[in-house]
């Protein structure tokens, strides 16, 4: 047990922020205390399932997967080299909620058996209950039954709604009374790939006649081995991929619309991110949770502060555990708990150096389904290591500034960098706590509804 349920008393930390970061709230002071006559920041966090940072046009990407995203990274801070610890969805997302890395929340292997998945554990405290301690009400709308109420996520809200996969999330008539949380759990471009029109035929070859389709069932034939695609599968497959971005992009722009419609923008933080990318035979296969390479864990982070005026690409490296205190330092939100990350408002205030400090971005995956893995990686200093245990024992090094996509496993011919690296990892691993996993028997309904995501086969 990390640490107990806590009552948290609030306590301005405008002068912790620093004297740029004060200028540029000039008039903020007294709405950052929370008082009858200005009232605290709301918060949105809008989470986008599978999502690599590389598909998005204002990264660079050659098609326009994200018009509205480009317009809405214009307005705001856009952290151009955020990093998931896991290439799982629930540890990622149990990672944005506590501020703790997979090992120490606990949600490490979700579904270690096929009749029983791994939950957040209720000793842990989230986000939602350390803003539920300060009065705000919090509400939770997901598309992703691994990150449902029945698997640990809905602790602290008011409200957290399960949706069917595919549905779309509509906040119109939400009720929701200032100060608010509210996390939208968006699952495009999660796989299946099949965007409806007119977003289904935007990118992809009419003329097509291959075997690919974009089914979860048909991917994990990929992933085991027992279908190889060719470079025109591949290129289609891709297609299909970028077609859900712009679906979830158009959704997006409606989500604004809504918002300011109701009169919510001028007083609320929001952020979009995700929980980890998704491979596209950038090493030889499909899918997510099976590797720790850049594009499963290299992942949007745009947060926009209404109160900041000025927009700013944060080229820094930054990472999932840092979310949660940069949230909390801004909304003037003291917490006494756990946490591993670090509060990015130095970067916020342009300061130059590495907010990871000694610890750089560790990740980890466990996962049987297709195949078995079990891997951890660390990336420092420009460096990446990636040590796997299964499906059998190896280790790969990488020099991401000159290797971005990590074609050059440097391991044999740097055995001295092979070497730090590996201790490096050692020590920050026996540096975290380790959490106690506990689990939940799955229903016959849950374990069909993870197998049509490709979660159990």
């Amino acid at each position: 047990m990390l640490q107990k349920k806590k009552s948290h008393r609030l306590r301005p930390k405008v002068a912790a922020i620093g004297s740029r970061f004060a200028l540029a709230l000039a008039g903020a002071w007294l709405l950052l205390t929370c008082g009858i006559d200005k009232p605290c920041p709301n918060l949105i966090i809008v989470l986008v399932d599978t999502l690599r940072a590389d598909h998005l046009s204002y990264h660079g990407y050659g098609r326009q997967t994200s018009p509205h995203l480009d317009r809405f990274a214009g307005e705001s801070l856009t952290f151009l080299n955020h990093y998931a610890h896991a290439s799982r969805t629930g540890p990622s997302v149990a990672s944005l909620f506590t501020g703790l890395y997979p090992r120490s929340h606990g949600v490490l292997n979700p579904l270690e058996a096929r009749d029983a998945k791994g939950i957040l554990s209720e000793e842990q405290t989230t986000l939602a209950e350390i803003l539920a301690s300060h009065g705000y009400s919090s509400h939770g709308i997901v598309t992703n039954v691994n990150v449902s109420s029945r698997f640990g996520f809905g602790q602290g809200f008011a409200s957290y709604t399960s949706l069917e996969r595919g549905s779309r999330i509509d906040i119109a008539d939400l009720e929701l009374a200032p100060p608010f949380f509210l996390y939208l759990h968006y699952m495009e471009p999660h796989s299946p790939y099949n965007a409806p029109e007119p977003f289904r035929s935007v990118w992809i070859d009419p003329d097509y006649e291959g075997p690919v389709t974009g089914r979860h069932r048909q991917l994990d034939h990929i992933v085991a081995g027992e279908l190889v695609p060719n470079a025109e599968d591949q290129s289609q497959l891709t297609a299909l991929y970028d077609q859900e971005i712009r679906y979830f992009d158009y959704q997006f722009a409606k989500l604004l619309e809504t918002l300011e419609s109701r009169a919510l923008l001028d007083n609320t933080i929001l952020l979009v991110t995700a929980d980890h990318g998704e491979e596209l035979f950038d090493h030889g296969s499909v899918l997510h949770g099976y590797t720790l390479y850049e594009e499963q864990l290299h992942v949007p982070f745009i947060l926009r502060d209404p109160r900041i005026e000025n927009p700013m690409r944060v080229s820094a490296i930054t990472r999932q555990v840092d979310v949660l205190p940069t949230l909390l330092e801004l909304m003037g939100v003291s917490y006494d708990g756990t946490l591993q990350g670090r509060s990015l408002v130095p970067q916020i205030n342009g300061e130059a150096g590495d907010p990871t400090g000694d610890s750089g971005v560790f990740a980890q995956t466990r996962l049987n389904a297709v195949k078995k893995v079990k891997s951890r990686s660390l990336l420092a200093d420009g460096w990446k290591l990636i040590v796997s245990d299964l499906p059998e024992p190896g280790h790969e090094l990488y020099h991401i500034p000159t290797d971005p996509e990590e074609q050059h496993n440097l391991a044999t011919s740097n055995t001295a960098m092979a070497v730090k690296m590996r201790r490096r990892m050692r020590d920050l691993i026996q540096s975290l706590p380790l959490a106690t996993e506990e689990q939940v028997d799955l229903t016959n309904e849950e374990k069909e509804e993870l197998r049509s995501l490709g979660y159990i086969r």
